[in-house]
């Protein structure tokens, strides 16, 4: 148990090297967008907003992508963290008692 939490403190752990940012959505940030994406909707032409549409849509499906890959790493650890409970063979007792 103690190697694992050693190892994702030194960033040993495959997959947890680099530190992803999701934000969770609130309504006012939604909103924000919402204002800005209707701003661009009615200041663009046509075939630029359709760019912009396609920009918009590259950046959801990228979120999608890192969000998958945080929730599998994410659960690879939750896994490894279980296995090394279980197997640690100190029934649960703090070193030195």
């Amino acid at each position: 148990m103690k190697k694992i939490l050693r190892d994702l403190r030194n960033g040993c752990i495959p997959g947890w090297d680099s530190h992803l940012c999701l934000y969770s959505e609130t309504p006012e940030l939604n909103k924000e967008i919402m204002k800005k994406r209707q701003y661009f909707a009615s200041n663009l032409s046509v075939e630029d907003f359709e760019r912009f549409e396609a920009l918009e849509a590259l950046h959801k499906e990228s979120h999608a992508v890192r969000y998958r890959k945080t929730y599998a790493n994410a659960f690879k650890l939750g896994v490894m963290l279980m296995c090394a409970v279980f197997m640690d063979g100190d029934d649960g007792q703090e070193d030195g008692k």
